[in-house]
């Protein structure tokens, strides 16, 4: 018997805002708007619930945004920061599994079917990435667990805000014939009207369509996914993510006071995230490297190698510190700074101690 897989859909919508309100906790409970401030041709790129309870969508004018909600918060957003963040959630679902899709930056697929009798269950790999994202990122995130995309992607949306629910085996089929044809995010909204014009308005209606009319309707194609998407049969692994070649973290200094010691804890603080993204792969780095970039374009580097390779993020840090220092001086002027790990292994490769030594001769 085939193994039913356990796939979890990650919602983290609205992801800018979950972002905002990590970085700002009093902005928690109050209508955020993500955009910036209204202006003839700005847009919202993200509301809160309490923002839409006020008429507010993704993709309005901000200027209509204000009228509709004139005591929302308005951000202008940080894309950095929302970059950093995306990268610290995948690395917490790497860390589970190395079957993870990112379609967009408010969700994900994790493909957590157990590979070993020892590998925790999918339950309780989720209840640690729900841990982690919520309480670790700061982050809203709505969870739902079942045998395919489709069906963990409706379960996470039936968990809002901020649950979890697990669609057991044998209720799924069942719970899907319930659904709106609009759960299908990818069918085209021609094939949507034509069907709902058919009177098939639920994906039960369309499971248990005559085969010859719901090809009349969508085409040969189009009726063969639809089946299997409908009865819970298709299969859509998820493809293992590879390992990187190299890991940087980045930081721009907007603070134009020069403060040595400060960006002395930014290096190491990168530094850190970045030891951390090697963990979900078993890598160590064999090579790190620390730039600076100032405001006159110019740009000075370090890089030193080691071995054994690093991985630990305290180790990682401490070598950060004399490379750092050096390109602190002078402290002004300094607009980026970056750390990089470079020449990646595996964690548990043993070092050569001795690689050019000759052979002695002895018997």
């Amino acid at each position: 018997m085939k193994e039913r897989r356990q796939i979890l859909h990650v919602d983290l919508d609205p992801f800018f805002v979950s972002v905002e309100r990590s970085l700002d906790p009093s902005l928690r409970g109050k209508p955020v708007i993500v955009g910036g401030d209204a202006g003839p041709l700005g847009l919202v790129a993200a509301a809160s619930a309490e923002a839409r309870a006020a008429g507010v969508r993704p993709g309005q004018s901000l200027a209509e945004a204000r009228r509709l909600c004139p005591d929302g918060e308005f951000r202008p957003g940080d894309l950095e920061a929302y970059g950093r963040v995306s990268d610290d959630v995948t690395a917490i679902l790497l860390a589970a599994s190395r079957r993870v899709e990112r379609p967009s930056a408010d969700e994900a697929y994790v493909d957590l079917t157990p590979d070993a009798p020892s590998a925790p269950s999918a339950v309780a790999a989720t209840e640690v990435i729900k841990d982690e994202i919520q309480r670790r990122l700061g982050l809203d995130a709505s969870l739902g667990l079942a045998s395919t995309r489709v069906a963990a992607r409706v379960a996470s949306s039936f968990a809002k805000p901020r649950g979890f629910l697990v669609l057991l085996p044998g209720y799924e089929t069942s719970f899907l014939a319930r659904q709106p044809l609009s759960v299908l995010e990818d069918l085209p909204p021609h094939l949507e009207g034509a069907l709902e014009r058919a009177g098939l308005a639920t994906l039960g209606d369309v499971a248990s369509a005559d085969e010859a009319e719901l090809t009349a309707i969508v085409g040969v194609a189009a009726a063969a996914r639809l089946r299997e998407v409908v009865r819970n049969e298709r299969d859509e692994p998820i493809p293992v993510a590879a390992p990187p070649l190299w890991i940087q973290e980045e930081a721009t200094i907007r603070d134009r006071r020069s403060d040595r010691a400060a960006l002395e804890g930014v290096a190491e603080g990168l530094a850190t995230r970045a030891a951390l993204r090697l963990r979900p792969f078993g890598l160590a780095a064999e090579q790190l490297t620390v730039e600076v970039r100032r405001a006159d374009a110019s740009a000075d580097r370090r890089t030193d190698g080691h071995r054994p390779p690093l991985f630990e993020p305290e180790d990682v840090a401490a070598a950060v510190r004399p490379l750092v220092e050096p390109l602190l001086e002078p402290a002004t002027g300094i607009r980026a700074l970056s750390v990089r790990l470079g020449r990646l292994v595996p964690r548990d490769a043993q070092a050569v101690l001795f690689p050019q030594a000759a052979p002695s001769g002895r018997g």
